[in-house]
């Protein structure tokens, strides 16, 4: 019976026309790239965590001004301040979220130099996701977290206004 192409498109069906090509690369070498790659993942997962609790602590940020302004008599003191501090510390955060998605792509650049040297299997698991797809997450998540923190600023300045006015 003659093997049609969704018969190896399969997800595994075609399997055993599948020969593994094991790493050229001599045990010392190996094992200095799997330390890489594992840095490189540690680093990755690192500047992730960063981007999303810079988001966290930054909404957390401006809960705690709209307390500070509702539940004290700082309102009238802080009517000049606390828009201008809300703009900076806005583009503060979308400037570090920024720089650690650079961050990211320089190690996940990292990781795909490091994959090339590893057997055909290793290779073949590995490309299950494809490229584009990977890209097409990560910025969808860097464009969901700037838009977080833009509509966060814009909240607090519509509810600091709206304390400031009926105080």
């Amino acid at each position: 019976m003659a093997k049609t192409k969704e018969d190896k498109d399969d997800g595994g069906k075609g399997d055993e026309d599948f020969v593994n090509q094991p790493s050229s690369l001599d045990p010392l070498t190996h094992e200095e790239l799997r330390m890489m790659h594992t840095e490189a993942t540690t680093n990755l997962l690192f500047a992730k965590n960063i981007q999303w609790r810079s988001v966290g602590s930054l909404l957390f940020i401006f809960i705690g001004f709209i307390a500070i302004t509702q539940f004290t008599a700082a309102a009238d003191s802080s009517k000049l301040l606390l828009p201008s501090l809300i703009i900076m510390l806005c583009c503060g955060v979308i400037f570090v979220l920024i720089l650690y998605q650079f961050w990211q792509f320089n190690e996940v650049s990292r990781i795909r130099q490091i994959d090339q040297h590893y057997s055909s299997l290793y290779n073949k698991i590995n490309g299950l996701k494809s490229r584009r797809e990977a890209n097409t997450h990560r910025y969808t998540l860097l464009i969901f977290m700037i838009t977080t923190v833009i509509l966060g600023g814009i909240v607090t300045s519509i509810a600091l206004q709206q304390i400031i006015t009926l105080k």
